[in-house]
């Protein structure tokens, strides 16, 4: 009889990947051209050609798009290996805002999509083996299977970030328990260092999941559930993070200094460029996104999204994860811990483009899961004072 649980969560988990991969499939078939594909596919195809023509040296020299980390970049330039040739794309072959199967460059940026497909998609998959309803609402949420069907540099960090904290984790439990295995424990932390390095290298936003941890480790440490000479741990993996972070950008290989002032210059610049304030959206704009996020009342709406979404409950995800922090807390403080820093980071930070709220999709549907446990647990209370008065 015990196996049959465990064959229940095996089909689950199953059935959210297959869920999420087909909801992300079916959306990068339908979306129309995103404003910054077109930059994406044009450094990703430059990437290709350089790995076609054995310029290997070039993925370190090239600057074309040099505000993001050239990892997710390049990944999608090895997926365009599988096409034909091409010199370069133009702006007219990719244009913002139209049908993606009417573009030159059709074959070129489904290409890409589809990595972006398979990341997000991975991404449920890790999040399901946690907690399968967790894992149900990252495959339906609709911000993120935009965002993970299409040629951004969201799909990707939102995994690996995801596993650095999920590794984290195991580590810590394997740390803290009495019988614990030394050499398990640490595996699993250079599995989280591993991560986040590949998360720096994708997208920096996203390693605010690598501030979520330390945070969570200085605090277990006042909390005495770890020593203090454990922070020679922490060091050891926040240098094996960078040093992961700095073999996967090739960008930062050559002038690293002054690439990387160059690049974290670019962003603090930005917030206050005239294109952000155009926008004028309000400093709570990133719970706009997360409640609802195609609405039309929105400054910016994207009306494709409407045809490649089959439905939305964004709205009913965000009541769910506000009523499911408080056990959250309680159950699994780093998600919590992840959250709130994420959340802090979207409502100061200057630009609030609708990809932001992508850096804590992953605890953001954990907690909602966790709500739906809360509500769950209340009805049992309920039902049960019933039954014995």
């Amino acid at each position: 009889m015990k196996k049959y649980p465990h064959l229940f969560y095996v089909f689950a988990v199953v059935v959210m990947l297959g869920l999420g991969f087909g909801l992300r499939l079916y959306a990068a078939n339908r979306l129309a051209v995103d404003h910054d594909e077109t930059t994406y596919l044009i450094a990703s195809n430059t990437y290709a050609n350089y790995i076609r023509n054995g310029q290997y040296s070039w993925l370190a020299w090239e600057k074309w798009n040099y505000e993001h980390p050239s990892l997710n970049k390049i990944i999608f330039g090895v997926a365009l290996l599988t096409q034909e040739p091409l010199e370069k794309v133009q702006q007219s072959d990719l244009i913002d805002g139209g049908p993606i199967k009417q573009q030159q460059a059709v074959e070129y940026a489904m290409t890409a999509r589809t990595v972006s497909v398979i990341f997000g998609s991975l991404a449920v998959l890790l999040l399901s083996l946690l907690n399968p309803l967790a894992g149900l609402f990252l495959a339906v949420n609709t911000l993120a299977i935009k965002y993970t069907s299409e040629v951004y540099l969201e799909a990707l960090p939102m995994l690996a970030s995801l596993l650095a904290v999920m590794a984290y984790s195991r580590f810590f439990q394997c740390y803290t328990n009495k019988s614990h295995n030394p050499a398990k424990a640490w595996r699993w932390l250079a599995l989280s260092a591993i991560s986040l390095g590949i998360t720096a290298a994708s997208k920096y936003i996203y390693c605010v999941a690598g501030l979520a941890i330390v945070l969570h480790w200085i605090i277990s440490i006042l909390q005495k559930k770890i020593p203090v000479r454990t922070l020679i741990a922490l060091l050891v993996w926040g240098f094996f993070s960078i040093l992961i972070f700095f073999l996967f950008d090739p960008y930062l290989w050559v002038h690293t200094i002054e690439r990387l002032q160059k690049t974290l210059a670019y962003h603090f610049r930005f917030q206050v460029s005239p294109h952000v304030i155009n926008a004028n959206y309000p400093f709570w704009q990133p719970l706009a996104w997360l409640f609802s996020p195609f609405s039309t009342y929105r400054p910016i709406h994207d009306p494709s999204a409407d045809d490649a979404m089959l439905f939305s409950i964004d709205s009913i995800i965000f009541v769910l994860a506000i009523i499911g922090l408080p056990r959250t807390f309680k159950r699994h403080q780093i998600f919590f811990i992840w959250l709130v820093i994420g959340l802090g980071m979207l409502l100061l930070w200057g630009a609030k483009w609708s990809q932001y709220p992508l850096i804590i999709m992953a605890p953001w549907c954990f907690s909602a899961a966790q709500g739906v446990l809360t509500i769950v647990d209340f009805f049992k209370v309920k039902l049960f004072k019933k039954n014995v008065a």
